[in-house]
């Protein structure tokens, strides 16, 4: 059986033969139709291997939201061990302790500034930035497609609309 992209080719040549009436009606009609059912089976391969393809999609997100679950327990448990065991040290009034082959010890955290939400307005001007504008592509997307031909003129040039085709499998 030919393959798909042979298909397609031969619906060319079938197109260029018609369309240079090197070919009859009927021959024409027998062998579009002959082509036609081998792309529908060979259309119907690719769809079970699409379907395929999707369910394998679908294990592999439940997988990896079943690891990240398993991930965050573990680290979960992590961060709990470490506090019960600095929590041990300070109450056993130890910075510094040789566990076996570990060595324990409390450091400090590198400083981490605590905004007060109520004092935000007293913080002075130079300690604020304003984000750079962003194009907001919604708006110009709506007004392209739905806006007065004052608002589409002022875009013209500078932004346009492009539809593309996909295939649906139901």
């Amino acid at each position: 059986m030919a393959s798909i992209y042979e298909l397609q080719g031969d619906f060319l040549k079938i197109w260029n033969l018609m369309d240079e009436g090197e070919i009859s009606d009927e021959v024409l009609a027998d062998v579009f139709e002959n082509t036609k059912e081998e792309l529908a089976i060979k259309l119907e391969g690719y769809c079970k291997f699409l379907k395929n393809l999707d369910s394998d999609v679908a294990g592999l997100d439940a997988e990896i939201k079943r690891l990240q679950a398993r991930k965050k327990a573990l680290t979960n448990t992590k961060e709990n061990a470490k506090k019960a065991m600095k929590n041990a040290m300070e109450a056993a009034g130890e910075n510094k302790m040789p566990c076996g082959t570990f060595k324990l010890s409390i450091s400090n955290n590198p400083p981490k500034l605590v905004m007060d939400a109520e004092d935000l307005d007293k913080i002075p001007a130079e300690y604020w930035t304003t984000p750079e504008p962003i194009v907001d592509s919604d708006k110009i997307k709506e007004t392209l497609q739905n806006g007065t031909d004052e608002q589409k003129a002022a875009l013209e040039g500078v932004a346009h609309i492009e539809i593309g085709t996909h295939i649906n499998i139901r």
